[in-house]
């Protein structure tokens, strides 16, 4: 999974997105809270329930206005409490329970 918006990192990986979410940009976060004919959409609700093995995290805020750490605080949240940034730093994380366990002791 790549957010809030890197098509490119499907691309390079040969790997598509997660159902419903190739980006997740504040308008989207918007129609979460609101959403039309029943179709729910909603990356805080749905991401817990298939945390992907990696995830690329792009702290990109968009237009110099919109901070994911605001718009898409609960991916924040699952990257802290379920991810690793490998390595620290970068953009990827990978989920915790993916790790060797001499990896996690470095």
């Amino acid at each position: 999974m790549a957010v809030p918006y890197s098509p490119d990192v499907y691309l390079l990986a040969h790997r598509f997105p997660i159902k419903k979410y190739h980006a997740y940009l504040p308008w989207e976060a918007d129609y979460a809270a609101h959403p039309w004919h029943g179709y729910n959409r909603d990356l805080c609700v749905d991401l817990p329930k298939e945390m992907p093995p990696a995830i690329y995290f792009d702290s990109w805020v968009i237009w110099g206005v919109h901070d994911p750490k605001k718009f898409m605080s609960c991916v924040v949240d699952l990257l802290r409490t379920h991810y690793t940034q490998i390595p620290q730093g970068s953009s990827v994380y990978i989920r915790n329970d993916r790790l060797s366990l001499p990896l996690l002791k470095q």
